[in-house]
């Protein structure tokens, strides 16, 4: 694992889920925002196919809908988000196992 990178709850490559990425404390709103996915441990020819759509900004959080994935994969994700000059960055490792 990626150290000081949190690890979100394990998901099903059957399963489509919402990511939220909070920013409370450190912008008061978010004017834009991206995420990015690489692969960190396991077999996935292409990791960018686990975003479904663009990121949703809601007040001082980002939300990305995630879908797939392989099975035994652990995929990083980056959320950048801005307001104004201010660039805010999270990520988290999100461990793909089937039920």
């Amino acid at each position: 694992m990626i150290p000081d990178t949190p690890v979100l709850p394990d998901k099903d490559p059957a399963e489509s889920v919402v990511v939220e990425f909070a920013f409370d404390g450190e912008l008061v709103a978010i004017d834009s925002a991206v995420v990015a996915v690489t692969l960190v441990a396991g077999i996935d020819a292409t990791p960018a196919a686990l975003l479904v759509g663009l990121p949703q900004i809601q007040g001082t959080s980002v939300l990305q809908r995630i879908s797939g994935g392989v099975a035994d994969a652990n995929y990083r994700l980056l959320c950048t988000a801005t307001r104004g000059a201010d660039v805010r960055v999270r990520a988290g490792v999100l461990p793909v196992r089937a039920a």
